[in-house]
């Protein structure tokens, strides 16, 4: 009743009220229409139209009104809803979060996961990049970076690293890290009894604790690129200084590592055959680095590619650690997946041996079969166009690589008028593996056309490591891992012709000698860059080698996986380096 006598008693106001106002409105004289819209103002209490009061405006429309009226009103909606999409398209984020399962698929079982043993064994080294730390780690661009280390002097002489790290790491059990861990490391590398192929690369280093977090390298002679020795995994001393090293290899460390990198270990599933079939790493949540997204990453492994392509096509694994590019055509549903082709420091050249061919002295003779050679078209058939072009023997990647360089384009008719005034016949050399024979079989057919009586020679992988020792080829195909710093002094100095050595061409240069040794001994970016960039413009001008192409690292990961952003690596574990920044589930947040 109430409630009642309230509306009442407020209509009665406003009754009263629009009186008083029409007794206004009259004493000032207005025309009847003007004071009749005046008085229904005054009597609404609001100047929008209500809803009810909407349905009643057909009854003051006209047909045609009303259908304007619709129109505007859907054109009115058409762009609230159009703007409402580009704004949510435009400022929609979708953000990564924590969580989440990565499974890769490997070929092959780990074995030692250790940085003391894992150099050049695949799955151990990828292992063992996501479970150690190292001094220096390879970015996703190929750049050396910090890991572990807070600062690096050099001394005036280049033989002293004064190398500061972190005071804020732990080991994978809790334990902080400090130089201790370092300087054990380094002592057990060098000693003989473990028996580490790192050992060979710190002759001549020495090493002493500064403090707790500071250690000292010393180098019997300047070595620029000393750094890019520094990427070894760091040990726990506490856990490995009462392992025999007779038996290191045995521990079952090697299987179940403590590390302090940004993964640790889960668990192990093995077959009945004792090798092992799964392993499960988990997030490290004391990682001093940023904190990966995805909380754990398994491996699958297996005997052949076909094994490990089928699980990638039944969606059993997320990614595959590598694919050999003669296995793309069995992958299934290629929209769904990412294929990442890594550059990696490895070129593949022809090289020229004229001690067993005295014809290929001739400098002319090598030119002519540079130009002979379509180098395009070569990567095209063979390699669906993947592979980049090589000119030189330093890649476009790497920071002293220069393109003032001379560069051997396809000229069939002048390669072809040079052998034909000087003869040739020659046995080219190639090794079975990979796409190989099919590279070398379109080289002999160039190389035919232009007028060389070519014999293609195909030898096993096994045989090659003869061949290449006593230089039992005149030219042979080959394919040499540069390395990541452009110091390639073990391939082009002429202290390295012979058995011992890898400058297969037997190339001597003293210009070249000298520049190899001045880049190598200064750490001054500037001169080791002059230095390289004479270097390679005296190399492609003599032409002891015809540079073809770099393979590319073919990682393939399922579409799921987001945040991969590698494009060179120096090694295959490499395309771990930036893996705290992948991640598998996102939120979404719009931002204004």
């Amino acid at each position: 009743m109430s409630l009642i006598k309230t509306k009442i008693i407020s209509f009665w106001q406003r009754a009263k009220s629009a009186g008083l106002f029409l007794n206004f409105l009259r004493k000032t004289k207005l025309n009847q229409e003007e004071i009749d819209k005046r008085l229904v103002y005054a009597l609404s209490p609001r100047k929008i139209p209500t809803n009810d009061q909407l349905k009643h405006l057909n009854k003051f429309l006209s047909p045609r009104e009303s259908l304007v009226v619709r129109i505007c009103f859907l054109i009115i909606l058409v762009n609230v809803i159009y703007l409402g999409v580009v704004f949510v398209k435009k400022h929609l984020q979708y953000l990564p979060v924590a969580g989440g399962e990565y499974i890769e698929g490997a070929v092959g079982y780990p074995k030692t996961i250790n940085p003391l043993y894992a150099v050049n064994r695949g799955v151990d080294s990828d292992l063992s990049r996501l479970i150690y730390s190292s001094l220096l780690q390879y970015n996703q661009n190929g750049r050396l970076e910090n890991d572990l280390v807070n600062s690096i002097d050099i001394s005036a002489d280049n033989k002293e690293y004064l190398v500061k790290i972190k005071n804020n790491v732990k080991w994978h059990n809790g334990d902080k890290l400090s130089v201790d861990d370092v300087l054990f490391t380094f002592d057990i590398i060098k000693n003989s009894d473990y028996r580490s192929p790192l050992r060979f690369s710190f002759t001549g280093v020495e090493a002493e604790k500064i403090d707790d977090y500071t250690i000292k390298f010393t180098l019997s002679d300047p070595y620029a690129p000393f750094p890019e020795l520094l990427t070894f995994g760091i040990l726990p001393k506490n856990i490995w200084e009462n392992i025999n090293p007779g038996t290191a290899t045995l521990s079952d460390l090697n299987l179940k590592p403590i590390g302090s990198g940004p993964y640790k270990f889960k668990s192990l599933i093995k077959n009945k055959d004792g090798d092992l079939k799964e392993y499960r790493l988990t997030v490290n949540s004391d990682y001093y680095g940023q904190a990966p997204y995805i909380k754990n990453i398994s491996f699958d492994f297996f005997v052949s590619y076909q094994e490990a392509i089928k699980a990638f096509n039944d969606n059993q694994i997320s990614g595959l650690s590598y694919l050999p590019f003669d296995w793309r055509k069995e992958l299934l549903a290629k929209d769904s997946l990412k294929f990442h082709e890594l550059v990696q420091p490895q070129i593949i050249a022809l090289f020229f041996n004229r001690d067993k061919n005295k014809t290929l002295a001739d400098k002319d003779v090598r030119v002519a079969l540079a130009t002979a050679l379509d180098k395009e078209k070569i990567i095209s058939e063979v390699f669906g166009g993947i592979y980049p072009r090589v000119d030189g023997p330093i890649l476009k990647e790497n920071f002293a690589y220069t393109d003032t360089i001379q560069k051997y384009n396809y000229a069939p008719d002048s390669a072809a008028a040079t052998i034909k005034t000087k003869p040739l016949t020659a046995v080219l050399t190639v090794i079975d593996s990979g796409s190989n024979v099919i590279v070398a079989e379109k080289i002999k057919t160039y190389w035919a056309s232009a007028g060389v009586n070519i014999t293609l020679k195909v030898i096993s992988s096994e045989q090659a490591s003869e061949v290449i020792k006593n230089r039992d080829f005149e030219i042979i195909l080959y394919g040499e891992a540069v390395g990541g710093d452009p110091d390639v002094y073990s391939f082009w100095h002429s202290s390295q012709i012979g058995n011992k050595g890898l400058n297969l061409a037997g190339y001597n240069n003293p210009a070249v000698d000298s520049l190899l040794v001045e880049a190598r001994v200064t750490t001054n970016s500037d001169s080791r860059i002059a230095a390289y960039k004479k270097f390679q413009e005296l190399v492609t001008a003599d032409l002891p080698a015809i540079f073809l192409y770099s393979p590319t690292y073919t990682y393939v990961q399922n579409n799921n996986l987001k945040g991969f952003s590698s494009s060179v690596i120096i090694e295959p574990a490499d395309r771990f380096s930036g893996v705290s920044g992948w991640y598998l589930k996102t939120k979404k947040k719009l931002t204004w």
